[in-house]
């Protein structure tokens, strides 16, 4: 049998509309694995943003980890 993962993470997604982006928004994204904060990193696009939440996903999901 298998012992589960005690791997934990946070991500924290703050939007807000600004004229002059891209996709007019921008995020603030903070990612937190295991208790390890992160820097916090902004976007303006939804591409990024996706990249960050899958970026922050894979880790967390990580097997060796």
């Amino acid at each position: 049998m298998e012992t589960p993962s005690t791997r934990s993470g946070v991500l924290v997604l703050r939007v807000w509309w600004e004229d002059g982006s891209p996709d007019g928004f921008r995020a603030r994204i903070i990612r937190i694995v295991d208790g390890e904060r992160e820097r916090p990193t902004a976007a303006s696009e939804t591409a990024d943003v996706l990249l960050a939440v899958r970026a922050w996903l894979d880790e967390l999901l990580e097997q060796n980890g």
